[in-house]
């Protein structure tokens, strides 16, 4: 299930997906994939 970044940027939403949150944004046209990371912590 995706969750609400809106305070870091709007409309960014993330999803957890093995270990990674994949970090997207929705518009009327397209999904852009913003960024990729890691989701372990250290």
């Amino acid at each position: 299930m995706w969750q609400s970044y809106a305070k870091i940027i709007p409309n960014l939403r993330g999803v957890p997906l093995d270990g990674y949150i994949i970090f997207y944004q929705v518009t009327e046209v397209e999904i852009e994939i913003v960024r990729i990371v890691n989701g372990y912590l250290q």
